[in-house]
């Protein structure tokens, strides 16, 4: 019998076999056949474990790096938070007085005016480049919400 390479538990039980078998006993091509085939069988069986080894990390990263990025989003939706707050009230304060006067507030309309007349005295979080932007996205969320309330 050639030099195993299972596992030395697995290794004596195989070698219990042959020696309990007269027939495997006598019969060393029969040996080496066994021996190839359980060869054959691990190697198959690790290329599977592999696999499915590969397959777990890759769900364990994905998963970390969405977890990662949900607490992410929650520390950054803190620091707008306040701001966000802060604006709404605002903006609703002049909502009511544009209903009040008979003509519609407009998120573009507001945010103009907010940042030639507040924007100043509020610290607004958002990056300059992109500031006046995200500012009506959240003056038509606001306005969205105005709606429901005085309609």
């Amino acid at each position: 019998m050639e030099k195993c390479f299972l596992p030395l538990k697995a290794e004596r039980k195989l070698t219990s076999l042959f020696r309990q078998s007269s027939l495997l006993r006598q019969d060393i091509e029969l040996q080496n056949k066994i021996i190839a085939w359980a060869k054959n069988m691990l190697e198959e069986a690790r290329e599977e474990w592999d696999s499915i080894r590969a397959d777990t990390i890759t769900s364990i990263i994905k998963s970390h790096n969405k977890t990662k990025a949900i607490k992410g989003a929650k520390n950054r939706d803190k620091k707008y938070a306040t701001f966000r707050k802060e604006f709404a009230l605002l903006q609703k304060e002049h909502y009511q007085k544009a209903i009040q006067n008979g003509y519609q507030l407009t998120a573009n309309r507001f945010v103009t005016w907010f940042l030639i007349n507040k924007a100043l005295e509020l610290e607004v979080p958002y990056t300059k480049q992109n500031q006046k932007n995200k500012l009506i996205q959240l003056a038509q969320a606001n306005n969205r919400e105005f709606k429901k309330l005085f309609i």
